[in-house]
């Protein structure tokens, strides 16, 4: 058996009473780690670590996928040398479920396992594309997940199996942390073919029988054969194959509901006749800025995890005997993508200098995931990580994807956040958000923001190509012109907005053509959308109501045509306010718009924050339409204005107290 705090040296004698050392004489096998010289080492204390560290330390992992992710980075890393990773569910008894997690490696030698079972001993620091460093992971994720842990690994001619239990450390009341441990040769020169293991270690028999006592009480194996079975599971030549076993209670983990999958287990309430809401996922972890109804499957499905776990994998995964299908973070990009020149902080150390590289995008399904998966050497550390504008109170950039690889920031020891505090990280996030600008206001045009916006607001590589293209525009327009008769050609996509007159009587622009001003011109809509959503009373009409989060659980029950802005602008891009030579989109935007007026006004009662924000906002839309529209309102646009219910302007004050607190329960558009 293997002490685990104290490498080496000859062991203590201790007082033949002590029938408990008696059965654990042999604690302390040949030095395996680097150290200080024997004259040194001989009147030093050691450190020991009690059998608590292995606790205490596995509550830095707070979600169970993020432990479960450790045991597959040992495989992913390259000096594993998998191809194959084989996640599993067994049941070691009726009834007893455990996981499993099995690669195709070079498996580890005696001394490497070893290691692998110690605090802090770990190769992967200076090692290209390993994210790990600090060489706890095994063991924080392991004892997260299960109170016992058995690895079986078989490399070239030997093969080991080593337990770490804190069933048998709190069972014999240890004091450090005591490893069981065997190592046999391995002759695979059997004319059957099949393999023979040799004992090798512990070389004494005592010892042995010793170690294998402790496997028979405290595992589901009962024998050394049994063993030996196990361990010839790993069905290539070599592997290794690990047991997590006596999960957590209560379990986390669903095995039943998808039989290809292992998931987190809903949030029940506490009182069984308390009404649930439909739309709350089955977990979801904490983001500031995401709704409590998002759904997000990486959250609570291992299979959506390991999917986008790895930017470019290296091994295949298989969950529950299904292959896993990578999702790459950077092709679900695959509207209006881009990737911005590398960028390189300034102030790394040496060892960490390496350039961070933005990738921005919009899925080609519409959905309310918005955010940035952040890398590190090829790890995912942060999911859907908002920043900007995705954190604010409006529908600004609320569906942006993006990647970012940097290398460059240091994780925490759990990969799950990264150091905040580290210069790197601040000078990262800043340019993010640039980035993020950049893109929203200048190098994408499908969304609101890009119309109207012209190029002094275009990113800088599509300046040149943006001033062609008008050159291109101005040369054919007296072309274009001669053609605008014909409503359904090619050339609708360039038609001109719609221009005021400086003559306020004279509505639209006089100066054009009667079938020009037929067409249902709708280009003044986003600017005014625009400057509607970017009001500072906005915050609450700018995307659907999240009725849980604003604790207005009947809102869709007394609101039965919900509106907000965020919906306009998505419809607006789309093109589904646009109708060729009839009055049916421009009308159904303005209808829209009051509707996001009406239920406020429908929901929360005259003197309520939400009321008073929907009467502001009404009386600039109805202003400026009537701006928009003048006096010849030949589809009738004004008809039906809110103005009665908006009320006359209120007197404007010089200063305002601050407000008294109760805004935040009403239900917007």
């Amino acid at each position: 058996m293997v002490k685990l705090g104290q490498p080496g040296g000859d062991a203590p004698t201790a007082p033949k009473e002590d029938a408990a050392f008696g059965a654990f004489a042999a604690l302390e096998r040949e030095r395996t780690f680097a150290s200080a010289n024997d004259p040194i080492r001989s009147v030093l204390q050691h450190s020991k670590s009690h059998p608590r560290m292995l606790e205490s330390n596995a509550t830095s992992h707070v979600w169970p996928l993020g432990a479960l992710a450790e045991l597959l980075d040992n495989a992913q890393d390259q000096e594993c040398g998998a191809t194959e990773v084989h996640v599993d569910v067994v049941n070691v008894a009726p009834g007893v479920p455990a996981i499993t997690v099995q690669d195709d490696g070079v498996g580890m030698a005696r001394a490497n396992l070893h290691c692998m079972l110690s605090f802090g001993f770990s190769s992967k620091e200076h090692v290209v594309g390993n994210v790990g460093r600090f060489g706890i992971g095994f063991k924080s994720g392991s004892m997260r997940l299960a109170n016992d842990a058995l690895i079986l690994t078989r490399r070239e001619g030997q093969a080991s199996v080593a337990l770490l239990s804190t069933t048998f450390l709190n069972a014999i009341d240890a004091d450090d942390i005591l490893i069981p441990m065997f190592t046999w040769k391995v002759d695979e020169s059997g004319g059957s073919g099949r393999r023979s293991y040799i004992a090798d270690e512990p070389s004494n028999t005592t010892e042995w029988e010793e170690n294998m006592a402790v496997i028979e009480e405290y595992t589901f194996l009962k024998s050394e054969a049994a063993v030996l079975e196990e361990l010839d599971k790993i069905d290539t030549k070599t592997g290794t194959r690990i047991v997590l076993f006596n999960l957590k209670q209560p379990s986390e983990f669903d095995f039943e509901h998808d039989q290809s999958d292992i998931r987190m287990r809903g949030i029940e309430d506490d009182v069984e006749t308390a009404r649930m809401s439909s739309r709350r996922p089955v977990y979801q972890q904490h983001r500031p800025g995401q709704q409590m109804t998002l759904d997000v499957p990486e959250d609570y499905s291992l299979r959506a995890y390991i999917e986008v776990l790895y930017l470019r994998p290296t091994v295949t995964f298989t969950l529950r005997g299904e292959k896993i299908v990578p999702r790459s973070a950077i092709e679900r990009l695959a509207v209006e993508y881009y990737q911005f020149d590398a960028y390189t902080p300034k102030g790394v150390p040496e060892e960490r200098a390496s350039p961070i590289i933005v990738h921005c995008g919009y899925a080609e399904v519409k959905s309310k995931h918005c955010g940035f998966h952040i890398y590190n050497k090829n790890r995912l550390i942060r999911m859907y990580q908002r920043y900007g504008s995705q954190l604010q109170a409006n529908a600004m950039m609320k569906d942006m994807l993006g990647v970012v690889e940097a290398d460059c920031l240091e994780p925490t020891h759990n990969k799950q956040a990264f150091n905040t505090t580290d210069i790197a990280y601040t000078k990262c996030q800043r340019h993010i958000e640039q980035c993020m600008n950049d893109y929203y206001f200048g190098v994408q045009k499908i969304r609101l923001a890009g119309l109207g916006s012209g190029n002094k607001r275009r990113h800088p590589a599509k300046q040149k190509a943006a001033k062609n293209n008008a050159k291109k525009k101005s040369a054919s327009k007296k072309e274009r012109s001669q053609r605008a008769t014909s409503f359904g050609s090619d050339d609708d996509t360039d038609e001109e907005p719609w221009e005021e007159n400086d003559d306020p009587k004279g509505g639209l622009n006089a100066k054009r053509n009667t079938t020009a001003r037929a067409k249902a011109r709708v280009d003044p809509f986003p600017r005014l959308l625009r400057k509607l959503m970017r009001n500072k009373n906005s915050w609450a009409f700018n995307e659907p109501v999240d009725a849980e989060y604003w604790g207005v659980p009947d809102y869709y029950e007394r609101i039965s045509t919900p509106m907000d802005f965020g919906t306009i602008a998505t419809q607006l891009d789309n093109g589904d306010y646009r109708t060729e030579g009839s009055a049916h989109g421009p009308l159904k935007f303005v209808t829209d718009v009051r509707q996001v007026f009406y239920n406020a006004w429908t929901y929360n009662q005259p003197g309520h924050q939400v009321y008073g924000f929907a009467q502001d906002l009404a009386r600039i839309f109805e202003t400026d339409l009537a701006k928009i529209v003048g006096e010849n309102d030949e589809w009738g646009l004004l008809v039906g204005n809110t103005m009665s219910m908006a009320g006359p302007a209120p007197e404007p004050e010089r200063r305002k107290s601050a407000p008294d607190g109760g805004g935040g329960g009403g239900g917007g558009g």
